[in-house]
């Protein structure tokens, strides 16, 4: 039971600093950033968040959690 909590907030860690580096440490050329720029003239631009991005990224980790724990529940 102490192996699944522990999974449980490895994921949640994991999901929640890759949110936090995807939005506010990366570019918009990365590939696994989240943000979606848009030109709106020559000197300003729009930043929002793509929220398909998030939520792919979101399956990823509920799905890499799952393995690992049907991986630990084994042992």
């Amino acid at each position: 039971m102490n192996r699944n909590i522990g999974v449980f907030l490895l994921m949640c860690f994991i999901f929640l600093t890759w949110i936090f580096l995807a939005i506010y440490y990366s570019s918009e050329d990365d590939w696994w950033t989240v943000m979606k720029v848009k030109q709106t003239s020559y000197d300003t631009f729009e930043g929002s968040v793509s929220f398909i991005k998030v939520f792919i990224g979101a399956v990823i980790s509920i799905v890499i959690g799952f393995i690992l724990y049907k991986n630990v529940r084994k042992k």
